[in-house]
């Protein structure tokens, strides 16, 4: 397992609202120590967004440059995603030009991830309310509207991990589609294809009230990568660091030994650096670097001692429909 940090840790800072360039993001974060990347590409707010402008080829080589340089990979990325979930209730969504400036980032996503080799690239699945938020109308809206784009990354050999969703804040059951397990799993096997596989968020699985270690064997080898971040349940989606919330991490840890996941652990904790700036906010980033490191020997320390019974076995003999 390598360590892996989404690139938002260092690309906003509390002083100014436009983004760090990526060249610059990518070298201060690999002196720290980090080498492997969840590459952002979904800050369609930003002028100096990657994937704006019609030399946005060109931006995404010099990332791939820069890489090189740096002898860094990135193992995952994440497409732009619609706030609140639902196109129907984004005040963005509104304007009749934006819904084609959208999809045509999310097509240009999936052309850098391949451009990058980025072998996984992470998509926030949509819900209907207009259709009284009914599962299988969401089901079907997301291949609706993200079909073409799964397909595309699958001829380039890109694979889509779909996203656990956190809910509402009113809080009300069924509100927002795969904040659940069970509806995840559902919708990523309807693709009936190893390549279309789960991002397990765990703040948005604690805002669930969720065990996750029963939720990750429920997912076996679907999983594919990883949001980590810690929040207190029932307050806000936080983003901070394990340990900084409530959330139980040997509950986690044990979840990912079951179920033998050797993918990236993948920290997504970009609120705990945003609002510092200067050497404070280097500070955080190296504490996040530190965290990393403490968990992944949590993981390797447990997988060096199993346990001889693992709970709920048949949840983690589930079968990934399309993989032998």
């Amino acid at each position: 397992m390598k360590l892996s940090v989404a690139t938002g840790i260092y690309q906003r800072r509390g002083d100014s609202s436009v983004h760090r360039e990526l060249g610059e993001v990518l070298t201060v974060l690999r002196s720290i120590g980090y080498d492997t990347f969840d590459l952002s590409l979904a800050s369609l707010d930003q002028p100096n967004f990657i994937l704006l402008g019609d030399p946005w080829e060109r931006k995404v080589e010099e990332v791939g440059d820069t890489a090189a340089k740096l002898g860094i990979t990135f193992a995952q990325s994440h497409l732009p995603f619609v706030p609140g979930c639902s196109m129907r209730t984004c005040p963005e969504f509104q304007r009749p030009e934006y819904a084609e400036f959208f999809f045509e980032c999310t097509r240009r996503a999936y052309l850098a991830s391949r451009m990058l080799s980025i072998p996984w690239t992470v998509l926030h699945p949509l819900t209907f309310p207009e259709y009284n938020y009914e599962t299988r109308a969401s089901l079907d809206g997301n291949h609706t509207c993200y079909d073409q784009y799964i397909d595309l990354g699958l001829r380039l050999g890109v694979g889509t991990a779909i996203e656990n969703m956190p809910p509402s804040m009113d809080r009300k059951l069924g509100t927002v589609y795969c904040q659940h397990y069970e509806q995840l799993i559902e919708l990523v096997d309807s693709f009936a294809d190893p390549q279309v596989g789960i991002c397990w968020d765990t703040g948005h699985g604690n805002l669930m009230g969720l065990r996750q270690s029963r939720a990750l064997r429920a997912m076996g080898k679907r999983l594919k990568v990883l949001h980590i971040n810690d929040n207190h349940a029932g307050f806000r989606d936080e983003h901070v660091l394990p340990y900084m919330g409530d959330i139980d991490w040997d509950d986690v840890v044990q979840g990912l030994t079951d179920i033998g996941y050797d993918g990236a652990l993948n920290y997504e904790t970009g609120n705990v650096s945003a609002n510092a700036y200067g050497t404070l906010q280097i500070e955080y980033v190296k504490m996040a670097y530190r965290s990393g490191q403490f968990l992944m020997e949590k993981y390797k320390e447990k997988r060096r001692v199993r346990p001889e019974e693992i709970f709920d076995p048949p949840l983690a003999e589930q079968a990934v429909p399309g993989e032998a």
